[in-house]
């Protein structure tokens, strides 16, 4: 009891061992609280669960030589009926999900890939007829850094068809955390073009080599047998 004086003395809290509850109004845990709610009233709206008013009332009830856990998660019946928490059926379902939802995004941190394309085929433009023959699309390519490093790029036509032409070369060159877009024409020779859209292969590598694949869809002129 000599603790318990000393407390009652230091902070002018009167300790009343006959009252029921043990909480001695010492406001520690409103003084705590980030919203300025008064927990022992019960769970309020402005709460945001930091458990700071659980620290500080166990540290009270260590203090003044009383069980801990006053203000704990609890639900009605385990208050109510002195219940106490068991692992069951929703909880464990609910547990399945989350373990789901976080494989799923540790599959998706660790496949995700270095740079994001997408290739589009300039708008309001079909194909090129060259003097030479040869049948040619201008595509718009944009990409997305997501590495703290520069990354120079190269296109490559995977399947053998045509040749790559970059407008700018200059721009084939991806800066760290950045968005870039690179225009470059393909050019296929008429005699390998077998129908009007033609599925075309792209690869896009860097210093190392591949690092993604993109397809595009040629356009050229009617086909007849």
């Amino acid at each position: 009891m000599a603790e318990q004086a000393d407390y009652i003395i230091n902070t002018g809290v009167d300790v009343d061992e006959d009252r029921t509850g043990d909480c001695i109004d010492c406001f520690a845990c409103v003084r705590v609280c980030p919203t300025g709610i008064d927990i022992r009233n019960g769970t309020q709206l402005e709460c945001v669960n930091c458990t700071a008013c659980m620290d500080a009332c166990d540290a009270i009830m260590i203090s003044i030589g009383k069980p801990t856990g006053l203000i704990r998660y609890a639900s009605e019946n385990s208050i109510r009926e002195g219940k106490k928490l068991k692992f069951s059926g929703r909880i464990k379902a609910y547990s399945a999900i989350l373990l789901l939802l976080i494989s799923f995004l540790v599959f998706l941190l660790v496949s995700r890939t270095d740079v994001d394309a997408v290739l589009m085929r300039t708008t309001g433009m079909t194909y090129t007829s060259l003097p030479d023959g040869r049948i040619s699309n201008l595509y718009s390519l944009k990409l997305i850094n997501k590495t703290h490093n520069d990354i120079p790029l190269t296109i490559k036509v995977e399947n053998g068809m045509g040749e790559i032409q970059v407008i700018n070369p200059a721009n084939a060159f991806v800066k760290s955390e950045e968005y870039s877009t690179i225009q470059f024409f393909i050019i296929i020779n008429r005699n390998e073009l077998h129908n009007w859209k033609t599925e075309v292969e792209l690869g896009l590598y860097d210093k190392k080599g591949k690092i993604k694949s993109v397809h595009a869809t040629f356009i050229g002129p009617e086909v007849y047998d």
